[in-house]
């Protein structure tokens, strides 16, 4: 893939991410029970988009970056 796609790509999930924290979305999410790991599920629902975004953030990191090409 272009590098031109993969950063659409990336915008998109973010589009998405933001969106998902957000009143329309995340008011599905905004309960107190039940509890995941301790929890409540709202929190537990922040923390879970914060680490997927962590990751892909990640993934898209090492696609631009570790492919050894340093030009």
């Amino acid at each position: 893939m272009s590098k031109n796609k993969i950063t659409k790509a990336y915008i998109t999930f973010l589009v998405i991410l933001f969106l998902s924290m957000i009143f329309p979305v995340y008011s599905l999410a905004n309960r107190v029970f039940p509890l995941v790991l301790g929890l409540p599920f709202g929190l537990f629902w922040i923390v879970l988009m914060e680490a997927i975004a962590f990751v892909v953030l990640c993934v898209f990191y090492r696609y631009e970056y570790g492919k050894g090409d340093r030009s």
